[in-house]
């Protein structure tokens, strides 16, 4: 290799590394403001904390989890990213996550429900709208998914049941759960093209993700979005249900113009391709 010719590989490899780390912390910065695997306590939930094996439930992490008592909730660490309740807040991208154990030979009889929400407030401070999943615990033979076996069927909405919502509405793009585990149910909260959207995603205990839907209502634009309010398993059927691993985790988007995306990405992209032409042509 010249001499001119490996400074411009170190040049090159440079760029490209520089370019691509740049791009990477330009991402996303995540701030996890609350956390709980109910290793110590269960501060900021109503719910009781229970060994690992209570019940013949390992816990998803750790040596506790904490298992609902009829409604458990939590503020994730405080309404509107901690701020409080009826702070008028500026929305910021977030997700809250919960992992909870669907059991399938638990003894539970066909129909029986439960439903987790997290909701968000408005800019006042103040309730806006519930996310909730919808599921179910089903035997029974029918057009639903997984029918015949033992299953949960799970599906997406802003209502809960019994009246307003249903697991297995097919209109609401059901799916089913037949292995026995721990299962993180996720809402990410962003903004769309100024309206606020919310994918509602399940992921399995292999941080595999199973489904994801995407709720949003064109009402609910970005400017009177605020910050979260609950976690709350506002309808359940389930004595007890077992979860963990509850939290709620900030991403604070770097804010870059789209002149400097395109620059970084194409100066990354050149740096990339002259770092595999130098590699093809380098002699010795």
């Amino acid at each position: 290799m010249t001499h001119h010719t490996a400074r411009r590989f170190s040049v090159m490899s440079s760029l490209a590394a520089g370019c691509a780390l740049m791009l990477a912390a330009a991402a996303q910065a995540d701030t996890v403001l609350y956390s709980n695997g109910f290793e110590t306590n269960v501060s900021d939930w109503t719910a009781n904390r229970v060994a690992s094996g209570t019940g013949g439930i390992t816990s998803a992490n750790g040596s506790f989890h904490a298992v609902n008592t009829g409604g458990s909730f939590s503020r994730w660490g405080g309404y509107n990213y901690g701020a409080g309740n009826a702070v008028p807040t500026v929305f910021q991208e977030y997700t809250t996550s919960v992992s909870i154990y669907l059991n399938m030979s638990g003894g539970a009889a066909n129909d029986t429900r439960f439903d987790f929400s997290s909701a968000i407030n408005n800019s006042a401070g103040t309730h806006r709208r519930d996310f909730i999943f919808n599921a179910g615990f089903y035997n029974d033979s029918d057009a639903s998914p997984g029918s015949g076996t033992n299953r949960f069927v799970i599906s997406a909405s802003n209502n809960s049941q019994p009246g307003s919502a249903y697991a297995k509405n097919p209109a609401r793009s059901p799916i089913s759960i037949s292995t026995t585990g721990w299962y993180t149910f996720q809402h990410h909260f962003y903004n769309n093209a100024g309206v606020l959207a919310a994918d509602m995603s399940i992921y399995n205990s292999s941080n595999t993700l199973i489904n994801t839907w995407t709720l949003s209502n064109a009402a609910d634009l970005i400017g009177g979005i605020g910050g979260n309010r609950y976690g709350w398993f506002n309808y359940s059927q389930f004595n007890p249900l077992a979860f963990d691993d509850a939290s709620l985790t900030l991403i604070s988007a770097i804010p870059l113009p789209p002149a400097v995306w395109a620059g970084l990405s194409t100066l990354a992209a050149v740096g990339g391709l002259g770092l595999i032409r130098n590699r093809r042509n380098r002699t010795v």
